[in-house]
């Protein structure tokens, strides 16, 4: 009987060794089931990529061991997000990629590489598809390091819960996952705009800072979160606990990243010798559609903004005010087509970024 005993007290042994080197459980809660309307979100298109082999395998880093997950496909967390930027410009990546802090990209400890995650500013709602590329943080309580460009369209600081919601790629690209419920990225034909360091009048291009005093060759960015009203929407329904004002839940509007019209007809350019027109508090016309330029906190330098894009496209050029957020929009189009047209000859003429929206004033 003694050895009867002693086997099965070796056996349980056995097996309790083994239950502690399995992965530990998600510490999101699995999300209930959704049957409200699919919102686009911006982000990296997901595409099937094999698996990286060369870190596929579970690995030590500063005395701590970290297992990859071989199924992902359930996989959601919730915890703090890091970013990192130009302090890592040109390093090379877990898989070899030289990073870029300007792309859609993110480090994680143990997901397979690479691969795409929805990942969900808690606080503010926000979300973005974002394509992980490389390992870390390996800070405790750190899930995932976004590059500053997916950091500052969450408008993350250092000490923001996230949520990060895997997104599975079959080989024949269909999606699924927990990071596709209730949302899809938005195809892009040019490039996302980043929100604006409202600070002193300036705004924030790939790192650098440039003067809004010379309008047309100035890089322009689009409205940063605090200005986020109801209609500004940014991804599926999230509820939060009201920590910065988040609303609850974000209601459906315009998407910041609309997708131009495949067919557009370019509008006859204003003449050489027009007069400029001048910026006023809402569109002329009885038109709608509007595009979007960027959004500062110095009233006069966003309508002399809006006055010399105006003169320069032959449009006419107001600013919509909301609080000390001064919206620079152009247009007042009574079509979508006619105000996507305007937006691909701001980027192909005066490289900026935009997006089509509908004005709240004079509507």
């Amino acid at each position: 009987m003694r050895k009867d005993w002693l086997g099965i007290a070796l056996a349980s042994l056995v097996l309790a060794a083994c239950s502690s080197q399995e992965e530990p459980q998600n510490t999101a809660p699995p999300q209930p089931a959704y049957n409200g309307p699919v919102v686009e979100i911006p982000g990296v298109e997901p595409r099937y990529e094999p698996i990286n082999p060369s870190t596929s395998q579970d690995y030590s880093v500063n005395g701590k061991s970290y297992r990859i997950v071989k199924n992902p496909a359930n996989f959601s967390e919730v915890g703090l997000a890091t970013s990192y930027g130009d302090e890592a410009k040109g390093n090379r990546t877990a898989i070899g990629e030289t990073f870029d802090p300007d792309a859609m990209t993110a480090a994680h400890p143990t997901l397979p590489l690479p691969s795409y995650v929805r990942v969900t500013n808690l606080a503010n709602g926000r979300q973005i598809v974002v394509r992980v590329n490389d390992r870390g943080p390996y800070t405790p309580g750190r899930i995932i390091d976004l590059s500053r460009a997916a950091a500052d369209r969450l408008n993350i600081s250092n000490n923001t819960r996230v949520r990060v919601d895997y997104i599975n790629v079959a080989p024949d690209g269909t999606l699924s996952g927990p990071g596709t419920i209730g949302t899809t990225v938005a195809k892009q034909s040019y490039a996302l705009p980043a929100r604006p360091e409202l600070g002193g009048g300036t705004v924030m291009m790939g790192g650098s800072t440039s003067a809004v005093s010379a309008p047309p060759a100035q890089d322009v960015r689009a409205v940063d979160n605090n200005t986020l009203q109801s209609s500004d929407n940014m991804g599926a329904p999230v509820h939060s606990n009201g920590f910065l004002g988040a609303p609850q839940p974000l209601a459906s509007g315009v998407l910041e990243g609309s997708e131009p019209q495949p067919t557009v007809a370019t509008p006859t350019p204003a003449p050489a010798a027009a007069a400029p027109v001048a910026a006023s508090s809402a569109p002329a016309s009885a038109g709608s559609y509007v595009v979007q330029v960027g959004a500062l906190n110095d009233s006069a330098r966003a309508h002399q903004l809006a006055a010399s894009l105006g003169h320069r496209f032959g449009v006419q050029g107001f600013v919509e005010a909301n609080g000390n957020v001064y919206r620079v929009q152009l247009g007042g189009f009574k079509t979508r087509t006619e105000a996507a047209a305007l937006q691909q000859r701001l980027s192909n003429e005066a490289q900026m970024s935009s997006f089509i929206t509908t004005s709240r004033n004079g509507m």
